[in-house]
Protein backbone atom coordinates (compact mmCIF):
# COMPACT_ATOMS: atom_id res chain seq x y z
CA UNK A 1 0.00 0.00 0.00
CA UNK A 2 1.80 3.66 -1.05
CA UNK A 3 2.31 6.44 1.96
CA UNK A 4 -1.28 8.27 -0.11
CA UNK A 5 -3.38 5.25 0.13
CA UNK A 6 -2.08 4.26 4.22
CA UNK A 7 -2.68 8.20 4.90
CA UNK A 8 -6.36 7.90 3.60
CA UNK A 9 -7.39 4.63 5.58
CA UNK A 10 -6.14 6.72 8.68
CA UNK A 11 -7.88 9.57 8.03
CA UNK A 12 -10.89 8.08 7.31
CA UNK A 13 -10.29 5.05 10.58
CA UNK A 14 -9.88 7.93 12.73
CA UNK A 15 -12.73 10.29 11.78
CA UNK A 16 -15.53 7.96 11.33
CA UNK A 17 -16.00 7.12 15.24
CA UNK A 18 -16.25 10.59 15.85
CA UNK A 19 -18.43 11.05 12.93
CA UNK A 20 -20.89 7.75 13.80
CA UNK A 21 -21.17 9.57 17.28
CA UNK A 22 -22.47 13.50 16.47
CA UNK A 23 -24.58 11.56 13.60
CA UNK A 24 -26.44 9.65 16.17
CA UNK A 25 -26.40 12.76 18.59
CA UNK A 26 -27.65 14.87 15.96
CA UNK A 27 -30.15 11.96 15.04
CA UNK A 28 -31.52 11.30 17.98
CA UNK A 29 -32.25 15.60 18.95
CA UNK A 30 -33.75 15.80 16.21
CA UNK A 31 -36.38 12.55 16.48
CA UNK A 32 -36.67 13.84 20.22
CA UNK A 33 -37.92 16.82 18.69
CA UNK A 34 -40.20 15.60 16.28
CA UNK A 35 -41.86 13.33 18.87
CA UNK A 36 -42.43 16.25 21.28
CA UNK A 37 -43.75 18.98 18.54
CA UNK A 38 -45.93 16.12 17.70
CA UNK A 39 -47.42 15.04 20.67
CA UNK A 40 -47.60 19.39 21.30
CA UNK A 41 -45.43 19.39 24.17
CA UNK A 42 -45.39 23.03 25.38
CA UNK A 43 -42.03 24.51 26.77
CA UNK A 44 -42.59 25.63 30.25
Amino acid sequence: MSALEELIWNILGYSSMPVIFLVGFIGTAAVAAMVLKMLGAKPQ
